[in-house]
């Protein structure tokens, strides 16, 4: 179970506010829980662009959808979570938001210098690096960091226990980390 940063009381709170409507306790609810989703939208999704779109349609779900939200079968972070996850994999299958990815592409070079995106496998070093992994290793990568499976998932998927997994990841980081530095 993920666990929220906030603590359960401050969050039960939360929920009931914006369950009445209250838009200030959106906003608070948003400084809490928009990095945790984003950085599992980021697992998914491979542009900033789409991403921030992502997001936004996650807390507008949130928002228009909590009524259905049940805390005798989740915590409030797994269910935001699971539905950012939802949102992400919807609109990297749709191709929703890829409208935003050619204007990113048509860009000028100077503007697009100061943008980060959020996938591992973004330089050509790394990139190099990846294709010089094992096997396993690079599905291990593949799966957790570029398909957003959790290690459960990923562990189950591969027909590997999870300690197997943890140790493909550890070496996968560490030949990756060997050839960056190289």
């Amino acid at each position: 179970m993920v666990e929220s940063r906030i603590g359960p009381e401050k969050e039960q709170r939360l929920v009931e506010a914006i369950r009445q409507g209250r838009q200030d306790a959106f906003s608070l609810l948003y400084d809490a829980y928009a990095p945790a989703l984003m950085g599992m939208i980021c697992r998914v999704v491979q542009h900033t662009e789409v991403a921030e779109e992502v997001l936004k349609e996650t807390f507008l779900s949130i928002w228009s959808r909590i009524h259905i939200y049940d805390p005798s079968k989740s915590g409030f972070l797994s269910w935001a979570l699971a539905m950012a996850r939802g949102i992400a994999l919807e609109a990297q299958k749709t191709g929703k938001y890829l409208h935003l990815t050619q204007t990113a592409l048509q860009e000028p070079v100077s503007e697009k210098e100061g943008k980060k995106s959020p996938n591992l496998l973004e330089d050509a070093q790394t990139q190099e690096a990846f294709c010089q992994l094992e096997p396993q290793e690079k599905a291990v990568i593949d799966l957790i960091y570029l398909k957003g499976y959790s290690c459960s998932q990923a562990a189950e998927a591969l027909g590997i226990s999870q300690e197997q997994l943890k140790s493909h990841l550890k070496l996968a980081f560490k030949h990756l980390g060997a050839e960056k530095t190289a």
